[in-house]
């Protein structure tokens, strides 16, 4: 099996599409990203476990965690930190097939101590958020300024907003 281990709130500060939705709050930006993480799983199967981990504010024992389709979401307790966590499932995996995405140095080298992949949050960022591409297509400028803003109008009136 091939897993893929996500610092959570390290992603989430570093994708621009995730973090600027920590305006309307930080539950809004972290399932945002779980959305993209599961669309990702359904259209890549490149790996067979995604596995992400956040830093939680609960008094536990143990790790709480939530599953979204076929993604894992981990939530540490307040006595252990996201980035120890991760350290913890490297030392007790199988250290086959595991790549760990994070920009944290602490979590960059522990999981090359252990012999694991490890992947930026830019190339994790390329491989779920789709992009949209240009490909030179224009859009018609000899739509009218009065027709644009009749359009506008029928929009807004249909989305109940005029």
């Amino acid at each position: 099996m091939k897993y893929l281990i996500i610092d959570g709130y390290n992603a989430i500060s570093k994708i621009k599409e995730f973090d600027v939705k920590k305006d309307i709050s930080l539950e809004a930006s972290r399932l945002s990203f779980i959305k993209a993480l599961t669309d990702f799983r359904q259209r890549n199967r490149e790996f067979n476990k995604i596995i992400v981990v956040f830093d939680g504010k609960g008094d536990g024992l143990g790790l709480s965690g939530e599953t979204y389709e076929d993604i894992k979401v981990l939530f540490s307790n307040k006595d252990k930190d996201a980035d120890k966590v991760i350290v913890d499932i490297l030392k007790i995996s199988s250290k086959d097939n595991i790549t760990v995405s994070s920009d944290d140095n602490f979590i960059k080298n522990h999981t090359r101590a252990f012999g694991c992949e490890i992947m930026s949050i830019k190339e994790l960022e390329d491989l779920i958020v789709l992009k949209e591409k240009s490909k030179g297509v224009k859009i018609k400028e000899d739509i009218q300024a009065k027709e644009m803003d009749e359009i506008t109008e029928e929009l807004k009136k249909h989305w109940g907003v005029a």
